[in-house]
């Protein structure tokens, strides 16, 4: 049960959506349509544990004193790795090569790496999908009637 534990609260919550998400209330709504309403949450603010990014969107907050600053090497590594259509990061991916070369070449507290951070959290991402700690449901998937019944809700 503790699995549904956001869920429940956000189900039976006096507040909806819960607060820091966006979406419709579940108030006088059927089981069916709480159960698409919860679906159609979405949560910003926090950095999704995966994501794609296009090498424009990564180019885009590089900054070019940060970047004149590395080497002849170094540069050319970033603007191949960017030519490509999608890459990918977030926090459960900092060990592949688009966020392990930008932490490594960048510096974690400069203006590269905190415009990283925003585009990163800017990413609008299924409440389901955000973990219970950032404020969203913590679930491997898209609420169902067999959660909604798992959980004990109607």
């Amino acid at each position: 049960m503790s699995y549904y534990t956001a869920l429940i609260a956000a189900w039976n919550g006096a507040t909806q959506p819960p607060t820091g998400v966006s979406g419709t209330a579940l108030t006088g709504l059927t089981t069916a349509n709480k159960i698409i309403a919860v679906n159609g949450w979405t949560v910003t603010g926090t950095i999704p544990t995966s994501a794609f990014f296009t090498g424009d969107a990564i180019l885009d907050c590089i900054n070019w004193t940060e970047f004149a600053a590395l080497t002849a090497t170094q540069q050319l590594n970033i603007l191949t790795l960017c030519q490509s259509s999608s890459l990918r990061s977030g926090s459960a991916s900092l060990t592949h090569i688009l966020p392990g070369m930008l932490l490594a070449y960048f510096n974690n507290t400069g203006p590269t790496i905190v415009a990283l951070t925003a585009l990163a959290a800017a990413q609008v991402q299924p409440w389901w999908q955000v973990s219970v700690a950032n404020g969203g449901g913590g679930l491997n998937g898209p609420v169902s009637q067999s959660d909604v019944t798992l959980a004990g809700l109607s």
